[in-house]
Order: structure tokens, then sequence, then C-alpha cells
């Protein structure tokens, strides 16, 4: 039987190697690439953090890796990990406010997988919600639900109300001169992948 090494990477790795050996793989985790591919017949990388081109030239032939982007790219995976970073960010924003979520108004910037989401369970708890999207059939989706909709290159101005805001996208969507509009109390939840919706001006 193939032995798999897990790259360490947050409590998810450490997860998939104990289900892995409940199903009867030999599977153990490193932090070593070096130890993890002496070991493995096929190497699992975590979703991020670990570059697939590190392994150049350490495997050998018949070696299988394995990327996190792999799994990002199943839309089963994807839903489930929507689902975990909409409930961390709702309960981010309920331990860093000091107001309800019900009755609060709040921004999601980004109307994908999480970013719908997030509107809705948002919604569900009360809140005033307004989504950000560029699309004709986002903005279609996002009022037919009963929510306002603003175009996400057009925010001047127009963020100063927000209690909450939730950025899904990861380019460049709150310079300084938008932060700058935001009431002191906002608080911002970036759930975007590097380099997030501040971008790099921000670091």
């Amino acid at each position: 039987m193939a032995r798999i090494a897990v790259i360490k990477g947050d409590a998810r790795m450490d997860r998939l190697a104990e289900l892995l050996r409940q199903d009867g793989w030999e599977a153990e985790v490193f932090a070593d690439s070096w130890a993890a591919a002496a070991y493995g017949d096929v190497v699992v990388l975590p979703l991020k953090g670990v570059d697939p081109e590190r392994f150049n030239g350490i495997l050998e032939h018949g070696q299988v890796l394995v990327s996190g982007q792999d799994f990002l790219q199943r839309e089963d995976f994807s839903i489930l990990n929507a689902i975990a970073t909409v409930e961390g960010a709702l309960q981010t924003a309920m331990e860093h406010t000091t107001h309800t979520i019900h009755g609060s108004c709040c921004c999601v910037v980004g109307h994908g997988r999480i970013g719908r989401m997030l509107a809705e369970k948002l919604t569900a708890l009360g809140a005033v919600v307004c989504v950000c999207a560029r699309k004709a059939e986002d903005f279609a989706w996002i009022r037919a639900q009963g929510r306002a909709a603003l175009h996400s290159l057009h925010l001047a101005g127009k963020l100063g109300d927000q209690d909450v805001i939730f950025n899904t996208v990861p380019h460049m969507m709150l310079p300084h001169a938008r932060l700058a509009e935001l009431k002191k109390t906002c608080l911002l939840i970036d759930l975007a992948s590097a380099p997030g919706g501040r971008g790099g001006e921000f670091g």
C-alpha cells in the first residue's frame, strides 16, 4: 500500500492524515519537504503556503505530488470550504464588535461562493446587507434577493455608513482613499487570499 506524506499546514492537514490512517493508509505529517519526499509515495501539499516548485528535483519517478490547488478546483471542496470561511467570518464579526449583527449595516465585497453565502447568512441574522459586484447578472441576483447592490469599481463615498465590511476579492478593492471614508468603528474583515482586498499597498 502506498505511503502518504502530508505536508504540515493548518489543522486540516493533521485531520487529513488522521482520516487516511483510519482508512488503512500509512500516512504521516511532515514539516520538512525532503523528509516528506523520502517517506511518501504520494506527497500532499496544504491548501496554501507551500510552492509545488519546491519539489522539483526532489521527487523520484513514480512519486505523486498533490497540490493544494487540486483541492480548490473541486467544487464540492470549495463549497464546504466556503461554509467554514463564512462561519469564521461571522464569529470574528461577533467577537470584535460591541453591537449585534441584527440591525448592523454590513457590506460584502464580492459575489462568488463565499460572498453569496455570507450575504445570505447576514440577511438571515437581520443585518442590512449590501453586496459589491461588477457583473449585470450578479446585480440582478443581489437585487432579486432583496439586497442593495453596489458596483465594486465605484465605491467612492458609498461605504461610510457600514458597520462591518467583509472583503472576498483577492485584488485591490479598498485603497487608502476608501478606508479613509469609513467610520472609525467600522470593522474590516478580509477573507480573500493573498494579497487580499487591500493589495500590496498595505503589505
